[in-house]
This record gives C-alpha cells, sequence and structure tokens, in this order.
C-alpha cells in the first residue's frame, strides 16, 4: 500500500476526488442502462420455435415495444427461428431454464442473459444461415438456429459443438471462447465465418 497523503491533501482533494470519480461511474453505469431500454423497447421482432415429433409444438413469440406474448401465428418474419426434437427439449430447458436463448450467450462466454435490443436482433439476422448447436455429454441436447427469415433448414451450414461442462463455464461466464476453443472443448465444422459473425452479433453493445 502507497505511503499516506498528509491529512490536509487527503481530505481536500483525495476524498473528494474518489466521490467524483464514484459520481461519474454511476451516471456512466446509468447512460448504458437507459441505452439497453431504449433499445430493448425498439425491438419489433418474432422468434419461431418448434418442437418436432410426439407431442411437439410451434410457437411464435412476438415482440413489440420490448414485450413478449405467444401466438399461432407471428407478427412480422422471424428474425430468428429454433427447432429442438422432442427428446432433446427436457435436456435444453434443464440447461437454460426460462432463458431459452442462453445458448447464444454460451457460445460468446457472456456470462450473463442476452438482452435483445433492436441492434443486437438486427445483428443476429444479418449473419443469416442455419446454425445446429450442440452440447454433449450427459445431459446435453442439440438445436437446429436459422438467422434470417426462413425456417430452419434441415442441413446446417454451421454446427458448433461443446462438452456439457465447458458450455456450462461459457454460459456462466468462467470460461473465455478462445481459451474452449485453443483446449478442443469447442470445435466448429462447416463456417467458421459464420460462427464468429454470430459471437460478434452476441456480443454487440446493448
Amino acid at each position: 500500500m502507497s505511503e499516506a497523503p498528509d491529512p490536509k491533501t487527503f481530505f481536500s482533494e483525495r476524498f473528494p476526488a474518489q466521490l467524483n470519480r464514484s459520481l461519474a461511474e454511476q451516471e456512466q453505469a446509468t447512460q448504458t442502462a437507459q441505452r439497453a431500454l431504449e433499445g430493448m423497447r425498439a425491438v419489433a421482432a418474432t422468434i419461431r420455435f418448434d418442437v418436432r415429433g410426439e407431442g411437439g409444438v410451434t410457437v411464435f413469440v412476438n415482440i413489440g415495444n420490448g414485450r413478449s406474448s405467444a401466438s399461432d401465428a407471428p407478427a412480422q418474419p422471424p428474425f430468428l427461428s429454433i427447432a429442438v426434437e422432442r427428446a432433446h427439449y427436457e435436456p435444453l430447458f434443464r440447461e437454460a431454464g426460462d432463458n431459452v436463448l442462453g445458448f447464444l450467450g454460451g457460445i460468446a462466454g457472456m456470462g450473463a442473459p442476452i438482452k435483445l435490443t433492436r441492434g443486437r436482433v438486427e445483428q443476429i439476422a444479418a449473419v443469416g444461415g442455419t446454425l445446429c448447436f450442440e452440447v454433449t455429454g450427459e445431459g446435453g441436447f442439440e438445436l437446429l438456429a436459422r438467422l434470417g427469415d426462413a425456417a430452419p433448414g434441415e442441413v446446417a451450414d454451421t454446427t458448433i459443438r461443446v462438452d456439457a461442462q465447458a458450455y456450462r463455464e461459457l454460459r456462466d461466464g468462467r470460461l473465455e471462447p478462445q481459451e474452449a476453443f485453443l483446449a478442443g472443448k469447442i470445435a466448429v465444422e462447416g463456417d467458421m465465418q459464420r460462427a464468429m459473425q454470430l459471437a460478434l452479433a452476441v456480443l454487440s453493445p446493448d
């Protein structure tokens, strides 16, 4: 620890400066949160979910002014369509819970639930293509995600495969994607550039 300044310097200069820094940090955090809120309220988009097989269902989640509701019909062409086999639904729920888009944050190692802002929706849609995301090992699951306004194809352009433990560490922000990739915990087959574009879209500022 550095040597303490004389009392007059500390109380006249250092302490007020610290309080001013704290205020500036809070102002910055508030501005960032306000931008995220405005971006979330500006979303007008649809996500399509297909659970395939016996007991399956198709649901459209329509988002307007940031508020979401489920419907049998899309309010606009989906920017994201997710398909999962019925047998993989329970494992997906166990890993993601109510945050079914958590796999996107897991790919990018966000360590936090993804916020759907207008900018992020537009960037994810612009990536395009069909991605297969597979969590291997006990409790794993597989899903197809179509980025853009078409239904998921049966063949993915890009497959991202990660073991279950590494996925949980990525999702919780305890493991960096680059570190996981170099260690062989993430495997990418097909269009590597598309996988990178998706990660960048997910990590774009709120």
